[in-house]
């Protein structure tokens, strides 16, 4: 990334820093867009600058446009959810300790909330769309895109469930993400080997 774009998510990270601390303290629905603001010491008009809503300050992922963009082509011939699984663990390991820390805190309210979790639907929706049209655009050869949309699908229900299971406890930090590799390159396999 640019000096812009670190900047960019420098202060995006920044507010949800200061949010995460207010809804620890607060609650999430007690707290304001305004004490955000005033918590990351920028003006009401800066929040709204970088996020739409409360709402988007959570459910908005920075990482899946820069998985988007900046990773080699997956392999449609392949196995697509492993590939996009391990390819979302490395990014997550680039990421410094506090960053991926607030992206932990992140995926934990999202999952923790039944309305952030139906609101996320929305968001999905949107981000599986930009994945097939991502694989599809850089593909080598030809895709079957029910099928290409049926496996991303399977990748981030995977991840759903496992963050939101009390099994996963909402940690999806890089071995949880290659967890799940593990189990699509297993045929979803859930056996414990002899």
């Amino acid at each position: 990334m640019g000096l812009r774009e670190r900047k960019k998510l420098a202060t995006r990270v920044a507010l949800r820093k200061a949010a995460f601390d207010l809804f620890a303290e607060h609650g999430y629905d007690a707290t304001t867009t305004s004490q955000i603001a005033a918590a990351a010491d920028v003006s009401p008009a800066t929040f709204f600058r970088y996020f739409a809503t409360k709402e988007a300050l959570i459910l908005e992922d920075d990482y899946d446009p820069l998985f988007l963009a900046d990773t080699e082509p997956i392999d449609p011939s392949g196995n697509v959810p492993a590939q996009i699984l391990r390819r979302a663990a490395d990014l997550f390991d680039s990421l410094d300790e506090p960053t991926r820390s607030t992206e932990t805190e992140r995926a934990r309210l999202v999952y923790s909330s039944p309305g952030l979790r139906a609101a996320q639907v929305t968001y999905q929706e949107k981000m599986l769309a930009a994945f097939v049209e991502s694989v599809t655009r850089r593909a080598t050869g030809p895709v079957d895109t029910a099928a290409l949309e049926a496996a991303v699908g399977a990748t981030f229900g995977a991840v759903m469930t496992f963050a939101g299971s009390p099994s996963g406890r909402w940690q999806l930090d890089s071995a949880a993400l290659r967890r799940v590799a593990d189990l699509f390159e297993a045929g979803l396999r859930v056996d414990r080997p002899a």
